[in-house]
């Protein structure tokens, strides 16, 4: 049984124990890793022994700015304990990986988490699916716990904060405050944001130019409002820089005759992780519920971005999403 709790009996979880494994999400990104590094910080920092790993422990070299990521250890060095573990940014269990031997052994499993289609798994569960970001809900767990917050922690939190938002395109209000505690607490902002949102390396540029020349555009699809599609084969990403791979969906988001994005790339041959991105206005119906479709597929996320794991050839995985999108 899953009991539901706010930050502050989140925090009383917390405070049961003094030996953590904090997890987070399979390929993660800066939220997963912000919010889990932060959350083993302020946990460190009150005599805890925490353990920081995801599945499989390699942290992407773009996402090595984050304070906290060099203290990440390869999932298969985590010893199973009696103790807490807690997972960060993971939508379902199947999210967190290989982690089992961890979850069977440990007395409480602590799910912290902003995904709507989180189906509740852990002993007791954090799920705000109107925060901004993952480590949004971190900072109210350390706040309620009355955990100090240092400039590294702001740091890491301000990361996952920052990418989750799209640079504050949205996330309301709630988010610029959030953001003010973070930079008066001493957060990095200039270079630790030029490394997750700007940098690439120039031999990109050529890849990206090819890949681009392959896109398609399906104006009538989606009911009229549009959809634009990027297939990223194997023999591309296994050469290629991870983050640079997903920085590709921002790309396909900014076409205006489409309402959907969707972004296929094979990481293993026959395996496609599909990322889709849906945004209100112009023709068609309301914001597509691309959190739908993926869960239809195994997947989750959020109604304008989700993902999930296909698998097959391109032709029969575009079919299906197609058959989904409508």
């Amino acid at each position: 049984m899953t009991t539901p709790v706010d930050a502050a009996g989140a925090a009383e979880v917390l405070a049961r124990h003094r030996e953590v494994t904090v997890l987070c999400h399979l390929r993660p990104d800066a939220d997963a890793l912000g919010s889990s590094s932060g959350l083993a910080r302020a946990l460190r920092a009150r005599g805890v022994t925490v353990h920081h790993s995801f599945d499989p422990g390699v942290v992407p070299e773009a996402l090595g700015v984050i304070p906290g990521t060099d203290r990440v250890v390869p999932l298969e060095q985590v010893p199973a304990h009696d103790g807490l573990v807690v997972t960060l940014d993971c939508a379902s269990p199947d999210r967190v990986g290989r982690w089992d031997r961890l979850a069977a052994a440990a007395t409480e499993v602590l799910v912290v988490d902003h995904h709507g289609s989180n189906p509740g798994f852990g002993s007791h569960i954090l799920l705000d699916p109107s925060a901004a970001s993952t480590a949004t809900l971190v900072l109210d767990v350390l706040d309620a716990g009355g955990f100090p917050l240092d400039e590294e922690t702001a740091t890491s939190l301000y990361a996952g904060l920052v990418t989750d938002t799209g640079s504050f395109r949205w996330g309301g209000a709630a988010s610029h405050e959030t953001a003010r505690r973070l930079l008066a607490a001493g957060a990095e902002s200039s270079e630790l944001t030029h490394a997750l949102l700007d940098a690439h390396s120039f031999a990109w540029l050529r890849v990206l130019g090819d890949l681009l020349t392959t896109v398609r555009l399906e104006p009538d699809a989606v009911g009229g409002g549009g959809s634009v599609w990027l297939a990223v084969p194997h023999e591309v990403i296994s050469a290629a820089d991870e983050d640079d791979v997903e920085s590709l969906v921002s790309h396909l988001r900014g076409v205006r005759e489409a309402r959907v994005a969707v972004l296929l790339k094979e990481y293993l041959p026959g395996e496609w992780a599909v990322s889709l991105r849906s945004r209100p206005g112009g023709a068609g119906p309301g914001l597509v519920d691309v959190s739908a479709i993926a869960a239809a597929l195994g997947g989750g996320g959020h109604p304008s971005a989700a993902g999930c794991t296909m698998r097959g050839d391109l032709r029969t995985v575009s079919t299906r999403l197609r058959d989904l999108l409508g």
